[in-house]
């Protein structure tokens, strides 16, 4: 039977490791923040929130075809709009939606677009946003 001997160790070397680590980032600043007093820095190109300008929508349901998730869904909005004589608008579900950009991209009168707006959290049982409420801010459709 081989013997294996055990280094000898030594406890004071791993608390003063510790100790160390614990005072290195002691004096660092702290990487999170204190949401949502304080907000955290987003690039300047980070865009985040649909809107739907219905005035110039179509309703050509491009944007649905070319949306890789199908989070934007076309209904139907009874509205009296001479560009769109189907009065279909879309629909987004902001909870499978990954800001991929195709739909900004792909519209051809620019009636969807993307903005800074990041904060779209509120206490709401889905995440569906429909035309009208993708005109508005999201201060305005949390009223």
């Amino acid at each position: 039977m081989i013997e294996v001997k055990e280094p000898k160790r030594i406890p004071l070397i791993g608390s003063l490791q510790g100790m160390y680590t614990v005072f290195k980032h002691l004096f660092k600043k702290p990487i999170t923040v204190q949401y949502p007093e304080e907000k955290a820095y987003t690039p300047a190109r980070f865009k985040f929130r649909i809107f739907l300008s219905m005035d110039d929508c179509v309703g050509c349901t491009l944007c649905e075809q070319v949306c890789p998730n199908l989070s934007i869904r076309m209904i139907v909005v009874e509205r009296n709009n001479p560009h769109n004589k189907r009065n279909l608008y879309p629909q987004v579900n902001f909870g499978t939606c990954t800001v991929c950009r195709n739909c900004e991209e792909i519209c051809p009168t620019e009636a969807i677009y993307l903005t800074h707006e990041l904060e779209t959290a509120r206490t709401k049982n889905n995440f569906f946003y429909s035309p009208e409420e993708l005109q508005k801010t999201e201060s305005e459709v949390k009223k």
